[in-house]
């Protein structure tokens, strides 16, 4: 299951003009992680979005090299 969701997660970039380089291989990994993960209903999308936005609140005030925390007011 996972081999075909990250291969069709791949194809699907190439199609949208992704140049394979290998450089992104990693937005394609975690796209395949996130949709089994939604798929198999472990969390739902608008939850995976909710944790996305609250990571990028809290990259956002945390200076480089310091460790990341989410606090409640990331879930805004």
């Amino acid at each position: 299951q996972w081999a075909a969701t990250l291969g069709d997660e791949i194809k699907r970039a190439q199609a949208a003009g992704d140049p394979d380089s290998g450089e992104t291989y990693y937005h394609h990994w975690l796209n395949a992680l996130e949709r089994l993960v939604a798929e198999t209903g472990v969390a739902t999308r608008e939850t995976l979005t909710r944790y996305h936005d609250a990571w990028d609140r809290a990259a956002d005030r945390t200076p480089h090299g310091q460790p990341i925390e989410l606090l409640p007011d990331d879930f805004r």
